[in-house]
């Protein structure tokens, strides 16, 4: 019988892994990895919350996060995965943080008592264009002096297809957890679990995952939708049509596609990461 694999960026594989109790240590690791947080700085205990935000008015959105979690009762995390491009990534993520942040308000009375909050955006494409390190974090700054003026909000975005390296035994241990999520094999991760051993706990959980019958049926169901929906995006492309985009959207989309072409940027990447048509794009042009 064919041996039974996993995309590792499938939200609900994800979830599985990094948003259990049972494996909070590794949850743990990954965020003080991303944040740089080392020794008595870093965060040693994580609780994970209810993930479904209910609407603030009848009919308000409702927002369905991938993990929400309460590290050492002083900092909110959440996390994302996404795995296809939306150029409205960033607005998304900044609505998300902020419910976070302003709902603390409902149960407290003071500003200074408003725990801060920290988006962890995990991406399968290149956001940035002009930013070349695969991880950017973003928060609230003075224009002229690039001071932090809080910390109340702070965005991370590791951009997969970004992270690159030449010689694996080198790779650093933030980028090893990176390299298992872009689909590194097997035998690659032996390698850099010599350097991050908790990688081998992953890998460990992920073959109990595939040879558990009932979650890997389900695994599939979230693939197949996927599949699915990905498939109605490309031909609502080839129609000329982007399922599902708003009128603000695609103007954001012809905004940056101004942009590229202003900077010399070919049609056809352009094409790739907002998602217009060449036809469209040469239009614009």
């Amino acid at each position: 019988m064919k041996r039974r694999t996993v995309n590792r960026l499938n939200d609900f594989f994800f979830k599985n892994l990094m948003g259990d109790e049972k494996r909070s240590n590794l949850t743990l690791r990954f965020l003080n990895l991303i944040l740089n947080r080392t020794g008595e700085n870093a965060f040693k205990t994580i609780q994970f919350l209810n993930t479904e935000q209910n609407p603030l008015t009848k009919d308000g959105k409702l927002s369905i996060l991938d993990i929400k979690a309460s590290v050492d009762d002083i900092t909110f995390i959440n996390i994302e995965l996404q795995v296809s491009r939306q150029n409205y990534i960033v607005e998304r993520s900044m609505y998300y943080l902020s419910r976070i942040f302003s709902e603390q308000a409902m149960k407290k009375e003071n500003y200074d008592e408003l725990k801060p909050v920290i988006g962890i955006n995990l991406l399968d494409f290149s956001l940035f264009t002009k930013a070349p390190a695969w991880h950017n974090a973003a928060n609230f700054t003075l224009n002229e002096t690039n001071e932090v003026i809080t910390d109340c909000i702070t965005l991370h975005f590791l951009e997969l297809p970004k992270l690159k390296y030449s010689d694996i035994k080198t790779v650093k241990r933030l980028e090893a957890w990176g390299a298992y999520f872009a689909g590194a094999s097997e035998q690659e991760l032996e390698v850099l679990s010599m350097n991050e051993p908790l990688l081998k706990e992953a890998l460990s959980y992920e073959k109990a995952f595939t040879n558990d019958d009932e979650m890997y049926y389900k695994y599939q169901q979230r693939e197949d939708a996927i599949r699915e929906e990905n498939t109605k995006i490309a031909l609502g492309e080839k129609r000329g049509i982007k399922k599902g985009v708003s009128i603000g959207e695609r103007k954001k989309a012809e905004e940056m596609a101004k942009n590229m072409l202003a900077d010399g940027v070919d049609i056809k990447f352009i094409a790739k990461y907002t998602k217009l048509s060449i036809d469209d794009i040469k239009n614009l042009k």
